[in-house]
């Protein structure tokens, strides 16, 4: 028997959102932020975009999702109350821009959802799993782009039109970043991102040290 096992348990999720989320809510909304600049593009002032009342529902569904994606990916269903998004914004990068290598502190599980059929979506790059190779390799991260994970699974990208009204999950601790918007696309690349933390109880049940978060 010849097998080789996948044990990296680096995974992310691309969700489709199109029954989730009202989009024209999320353009209304967008239409009235103002930006303040990043390191390599923009990002709102707001920080609480989908604690509006008119995203309660679509809020509570993204909280759902990432707590599935928990019990789904990780098995770790048993060792914590609940999850909240604790804070929500969009991101707006222009031709010749990019989003910076980067992770999210203080938080579980982070999303990204996009916005327009375009087809810089797809070049996200978030951090993979590289064992050590003992003497030879020294600690260097590797990425995988959404681009090159969707056709690996023989998906044209322009068919699911570049992940437009798409969420992607994934681990907080992973480094990911943007790649260069090209200065020829006629458009910019919109997006909205979210954290998550504990909320309840967390850790192993039986255990007395257990601790409640907010």
């Amino acid at each position: 028997m010849n097998l080789l096992f996948n044990v990296s348990q680096q995974l992310i999720l691309i969700k489709d959102l199109s029954e989730m989320v009202n989009f024209n809510n999320v353009e209304d909304e967008l239409s009235k932020l103002e930006y303040k600049k990043n390191i390599n593009n923009e990002i709102s002032i707001d920080k609480n975009f989908f604690d509006k009342d008119v995203f309660a529902d679509s809020k509570k569904a993204i909280e759902d999702e990432c707590s599935l994606f928990l019990k789904h990916t990780l098995n770790v269903g048993d060792f914590y109350q609940d999850l909240k998004m604790t804070n929500s914004w969009a991101n707006k990068t222009e031709p010749g821009q990019n989003h910076h290598e980067h992770v999210h502190p203080f938080s579980v599980i982070s999303g990204v959802i996009y916005l327009d059929n375009n087809p810089s979506n797809l070049n996200l790059y978030i951090e993979s799993y590289l064992p050590q190779v003992p003497y030879f390799i020294t600690k260097n991260k590797t990425y995988a782009s959404l681009n090159a994970l969707i056709k690996d699974q023989q998906i044209d990208p322009a068919t699911i039109n570049n992940l437009q009204h798409h969420m992607v999950l994934f681990l907080s601790n992973q480094h990911h970043f943007v790649e260069e918007v090209p200065t020829d696309m006629p458009w910019n690349r919109r997006s909205l991102s979210f954290n998550t933390f504990w909320s309840g109880l967390t850790g192993v049940k039986e255990d007395s040290l257990a601790s409640y978060t907010f």
